[in-house]
């Protein structure tokens, strides 16, 4: 088990380094897609975990479970988006053609 525990501690440091050595180059801006992966990722396994205990499913359809709710809340999110652009969008053309008059 020391081996183990040694080799764990050897890993964490390697993505110490590897998340420092991100931070201070110029590439600092991909951390925040790598921490969003990370949280994604998370998430999931979540999600997984649940749906394989409370439905006692294997794991591969436990897999396919949690990525189909993770698909269809990311197609939700992306539908309340596209109607919000949309509102602004109109909203905006809205404002455009609204006529100006200047008091003189």
């Amino acid at each position: 088990m020391v081996s183990a525990t040694f080799a764990t501690l050897i890993g964490f440091a390697l993505i110490a380094a590897a998340l420092a050595t991100v931070f201070f180059s110029p590439y600092r801006h991909w951390l925040g897609f790598m921490f969003a992966g990370m949280i994604f990722w998370g998430t999931l396994e979540a999600m997984r975990y649940s749906v394989q205990n409370i439905f006692d499913l294997s794991v591969a359809y436990s897999y396919l479970t949690a990525i189909m709710l993770a698909m269809s809340a990311l197609i939700a999110l992306l539908l309340r988006e596209d109607s919000r652009a949309q509102k602004a969008l109109a909203n905006r053309q809205y404002i455009e053609h609204t006529p100006v008059y200047e008091d003189e």
